[in-house]
């Protein structure tokens, strides 16, 4: 099979996890979204949330990579026009590891990756094991957006940072995946850390109706970067650890 010289990535995650693995220099093409690495912005784009298959095309890839669920639409467009596609939906650790060492064998770099994923799984492996045995797990609401309020429950990468950092989603046994939510529900779920993608913070914390929630009277709303917290990437291994500060801070 020919070798794997030039590749478009079609999202944001998936040119992360190109450049983790040492493979930048063959990424020709990548979205108007993809802004990291820095050096990912200088790349020709192939389009943004939507992707002009035309674009890929004529960069002439000798690998596309995808996100399974947000490139869906574009994917079997692309196979029909005989590009080589690798797609997945790496909603867990586990999930990201695996395409990370898939990819990192279909472009020949297989010691590479392997060496990147052990040293992420050993950094998921520490904070687990720091809080592991920690009796005390305070409620996290993890929010998308507060006008209206989205936020994450169960079955989401989310919730798998939350409860490996150390806490409980408030949300976690109301409903699965991100949904919009009621401000009721959110208050009433008493959240003891409040997590924010993104600003909203100063709002939240002059708002009457949220000052009755332990998050607000102990001061624990946090503001973090989105494009760390939600993309599918190596660096949610660096949202964990934050969360795991976050959340010894709350205990």
């Amino acid at each position: 099979m020919k070798p794997i010289e030039r590749i478009v990535s079609l999202a944001p995650s998936m040119t992360e996890i190109l450049y983790a693995l040492g493979l930048g220099r063959r990424v020709v093409g990548v979205t108007a979204l993809c802004n990291y690495p820095p050096e990912a912005r200088q790349k020709p784009k192939v389009g943004d949330a939507n992707i002009s298959p035309e674009k890929v095309v004529a960069l002439k890839p000798d690998l596309v990579v995808a996100h399974a669920v947000l490139n869906a639409r574009v994917i079997p467009t692309l196979q029909r026009l005989g590009l080589r596609v690798m797609s997945a939906n790496p909603n867990t650790f586990e999930k990201l590891f695996d395409f990370m060492l898939a990819l990192g064998r279909t472009c020949g770099v297989e010691s590479q990756a392997r060496r990147v994923v052990s040293r992420l799984q050993e950094r998921v492996n520490r904070v687990a094991a720091n809080t592991r045995q920690r009796r005390r797990r305070p409620r996290v609401l993890f929010a998308i957006s507060l006008e209206p309020l989205w936020a994450s429950g169960r079955e989401t990468f989310a919730d798998t940072l939350i409860r490996l950092a150390g806490g409980e989603n408030a949300l976690g046994r109301a409903f699965a995946g991100f949904r919009a939510v009621s401000l009721e529900t959110a208050l009433a779920s008493q959240p003891e850390v409040v997590i924010l993608t993104g600003e909203g913070k100063a709002s939240l914390l002059k708002d009457s109706r949220w000052r009755r929630t332990p998050a607000v009277q102990k001061q624990q709303v946090y503001e973090v970067n989105p494009d760390i917290f939600l993309r599918e990437s190596p660096r949610l291994v660096d949202a964990l650890e934050q969360l795991a500060q976050i959340l010894a801070r709350a205990r």
